[in-house]
C-alpha cells in the first residue's frame, strides 16, 4: 500500500482550495486532510489533523500566511519535528514577500498558476526534505528578491553590494564539503543533482545538508540559499564563489 502524504491547503479563496485539493487527491500517494481559509484556522487544523505538508497562501485575512508559517515552523523546531513542511503559494506580485516567507521557515514556494504536475512534484519534494522546488526558477526568483531588498534598503545592487558580515562566523564552522554543498544548492542543484555531481548517495547529501542547516541555525534548505546570497558567497548573476566575504 502506498504511503499517504497528508496535505493541508490554506487559501482564502474557496475555488482555489478546492482546485488544489482535486489535483492532489487525484494522486495515489497524496491526500488532502483539511482546508483552511486563513492562517489562524490552518494552525487549529494542523493540531487536529497533523499533516505532512501545508500549502500556504500568503495574503489571507485574520492571520496571513507569513505569520502562520513562522508559527508552524517554530513549533516544529521546538518540538524536534520535521513536519509539517510549508510550501508557500505566491504570485510574481508577491515578490516582496518571498524572502519573508523563506525566513519564516517555508521549505519552498510555487506560483499559483503553476502546472499541476509541478505542484504534485513539489509536495513530494518538500515531504522528502528536498526543499528547493523547481531549483532553477527558485534561484532566479530569490536573486530578484535579494536585489529588491537591497534597493529598498538603499544599498547598491549586487554584485557591487557588500556581503552581509552577520554570517561570517557561522559560515566559518562549515567543513569544505559542507561549503561545497551550500554553493551548489545556491546554484540550483537538487539533492539528486548533488549526489550525481559529487558521486555520493542522496542519503549522504541529505546528511551534509542537515549539517549545513544545523550549523547555520536554519530550518530549511531554501533558507540556506538565501544566506549564500546575502553573505556574498554566491552573487546574483555570477558564477564565482567568494568565501572571503
Amino acid at each position: 500500500m502506498t504511503e499517504q502524504i497528508r496535505v493541508l491547503v490554506a487559501d482564502d479563496q474557496g475555488v482555489i482550495r478546492m482546485g488544489l485539493a482535486m489535483i492532489l487527491d487525484h494522486e495515489p500517494d497524496l491526500t488532502t486532510v483539511a482546508q483552511a481559509g486563513d492562517g489562524e484556522e490552518a494552525l487549529r487544523l494542523i493540531e487536529q489533523y497533523d499533516p505532512d505538508v501545508v500549502l500556504m497562501d500568503i495574503r489571507m485575512p485574520v492571520m496571513d500566511g507569513l505569520v502562520a508559517t513562522e508559527r508552524i515552523t517554530r513549533a516544529a523546531k521546538e518540538s524536534g519535528r520535521h513536519r509539517p513542511a510549508v510550501l508557500v503559494l505566491t504570485t510574481f506580485d508577491d515578490e516582496a514577500y518571498v524572502l519573508s516567507a523563506v525566513r519564516a521557515g517555508a521549505s519552498g514556494f510555487l506560483l499559483k498558476d503553476t502546472d499541476p504536475d509541478l505542484l504534485v512534484s513539489a509536495v513530494r519534494a518538500v515531504h522528502r526534505g528536498d526543499s528547493l522546488v523547481d531549483p532553477a526558477s527558485t534561484r532566479v526568483l530569490l536573486e530578484r528578491c535579494v536585489e529588491l531588498e537591497r534597493r529598498v534598503g538603499g544599498e547598491e545592487p549586487a554584485p557591487a553590494a557588500l556581503p552581509d558580515a552577520r554570517w561570517a562566523g557561522a559560515l566559518a564552522q562549515l567543513s569544505d564539503r559542507e561549503r561545497e554543498i551550500l554553493v551548489w544548492m545556491a546554484r540550483g542543484l537538487s539533492n539528486r543533482d548533488l549526489a550525481a555531481k559529487l558521486f555520493v548517495s542522496e542519503t549522504t547529501v541529505k546528511t551534509h545538508v542537515s549539517n549545513v542547516l544545523s550549523k547555520l541555525g536554519l530550518s530549511s534548505r531554501v533558507q540556506a540559499v538565501v544566506v549564500a546570497y546575502e553573505a556574498g558567497v554566491v552573487r546574483p548573476g555570477e558564477a564565482d564563489v567568494n568565501w572571503d566575504a
